[in-house]
């Protein structure tokens, strides 16, 4: 009974893992496109795929650099990758809230063996549903319908295209139909493309529905519920998807003869994030199953496998450690404040990359600075290169916080002050001097009247006493003089 109970709950984790989806890697934004497609690494197409691909692009987008490319400017057929044009524009210009109706219109001039969903002419239903019926099922005829809804009509709505791709600067495109079923006058490049796809990433409703495994179109007033399954098998949940690639996340596959199987993807492993497109790969006939093989998947997972082995993306400036100091005046503590950068540098290098490759120009705004000097102070810069090549330049600032010592502050003031201002000083000592001078002269001056007044005083007195005496001797009978003169004598 055990055993029994023991094998259906087996059973039934089984048959819920495999009704579960597979929890897939998210689509990543775009917020800084990508528009140099010159490569880094120019290994031969041989090392890297099995089989012949017409063009093949990588993009690493953390940091919007290309890894590698083949064949990324020369023109091709798109096929359906040409839908991510149509769902940009879908992005960009439609309410998808809005109810559409489907027109007789949209139904006609597409391929009996085209993609399709089966929408039918008076059939209404949301934009959103729309959108998912050209990313996940790849659906030609929602294309028409959309073009109608958002431009008008079909040939509004490519002229649209055109003028948007040469905005993005594409160089090489011209479409003639919003779906991809070939036309010669139909046509752009794998460059092109990965401008138009990373355009189209920067919307949270693309990423979320390129990215989509399985999707339930809601019952219209004709028809019932639709289940549409992506036709992208890095992603797909379908227990036959040949080649489910779990780094994977998007974003559009694409078909015609002419076109070759072709393919839009993200891939993710650890730090690196990779855009890649396969255009022009084949389709080969498995003699083991009698199933034919569509090449632009294998090929993409050799090509994120190859460049995942032999590249990274690390840390190449920390702001953990300072790389320069500047001496600080005034301080009661440190002499010395170290700096650090304000944000890490980091960089696409090969996985053997050498750290003594690495060099550091720090340049400081001042020779040194006066305390107090707070945490966090831009103080300064550092250039950073590898080999040669220059990754950036970003602010160096202090790392900690430095205190002023106040005794050496007020010296240094006044230390200052006096270098500042010597000019008062001798124009004050000068005035000084001058004013000692005057002081002199006047005091000199005033004594000098002073001891003139004595000296007229002096002669004023001894004038006035010989007259008193000579009033005396006036005065004096003589012979009181000559006895006096007789009692003088011996």
């Amino acid at each position: 009974m055990k055993r029994k109970s023991l094998a259906l709950i087996l059973l039934l984790i089984l048959l819920l893992a495999q009704a579960m989806p597979v929890l897939a890697v998210d689509v990543p934004a775009v917020t800084d496109p990508v528009t140099d497609f010159t490569p880094l690494d120019t290994t031969a197409p041989a090392e890297i795929f099995t089989t012949e691909v017409g063009a093949a692009v990588l993009l690493e987008l953390n940091s919007g650099t290309t890894l590698y490319a083949l064949n990324a400017d020369v023109q091709r057929y798109p096929a359906s990758l040409t839908k991510v044009m149509t769902a940009y524009l879908t992005c960009k210009y439609g309410n998808l809230d809005d109810q559409v109706t489907v027109s007789e219109t949209a139904l006609q001039n597409l391929h009996e063996d085209g993609s399709t969903v089966g929408l039918q002419a008076g059939e209404v239903l949301p934009l959103r549903d729309l959108l998912y019926c050209i990313l996940a099922a790849s659906a030609n005829e929602a294309c028409n319908v959309i073009a109608e809804h958002i431009s008008g009509s079909i040939d509004a709505f490519v002229a649209l295209m055109n003028e948007e791709a040469q905005a993005l600067g594409c160089t090489g495109t011209h479409f003639a139909n919003p779906h991809g079923l070939h036309d010669d006058d139909h046509y752009t490049t794998a460059a092109d493309l990965l401008r138009i796809v990373q355009a189209a990433m920067e919307y949270p409703v693309f990423r979320e529905a390129c990215n989509t495994p399985h999707y339930t179109v809601a019952a219209t007033n004709m028809s019932e519920e639709r289940e549409l399954y992506t036709t992208n098998e890095l992603i797909s949940t379908s227990s036959n998807a040949g080649y489910r690639y779990s780094k994977a996340a998007g974003i559009k596959t694409g078909f015609t003869t002419p076109a070759g199987r072709c393919l839009i993807s993200t891939a993710s492993n650890d730090d690196l994030q990779f855009l890649g497109i396969i255009m022009g790969a084949a389709t080969i006939n498995n003699e083991d199953t009698g199933d034919w093989d569509q090449r632009s998947f294998p090929e993409f997972i050799n090509m994120c496998e190859y460049f995942f082995e032999r590249y990274q993306y690390t840390t190449i400036l920390t702001t953990l450690y300072p790389v320069a100091e500047i001496p600080v005046n005034q301080s009661a503590g440190a002499q010395t404040v170290a700096l650090a950068p304000v944000e890490e540098i980091r960089s696409l290098v090969t996985v053997d990359f050498d750290p003594d490759s690495v060099v550091l120009e720090p340049h400081l705004d001042y020779e040194s600075v006066d305390a107090p000097v707070e945490a966090g102070t831009v103080l300064g810069s550092v250039t950073v290169s590898v080999n040669g090549t220059e990754l950036g330049t970003v602010d160096l600032a202090s790392i900690t916080t430095v205190v002023r010592s106040e005794i050496t502050h007020r010296a240094e003031e006044t230390r200052a002050y006096v270098e500042d201002n010597w000019w008062k000083w001798l124009v004050g000592i000068l005035l000084l001097i001058v004013f000692v001078i005057l002081f002199c002269w006047f005091l000199l001056q005033f004594y000098r009247r002073r001891e003139r007044k004595r000296k007229v005083a002096a002669r004023r007195r001894a004038l006035e006493l010989r007259e008193r005496q000579a009033r005396l001797r006036e005065l004096t009978p003589p012979d009181w003089e000559e006895g006096w003169k007789e009692d003088d004598q011996p």
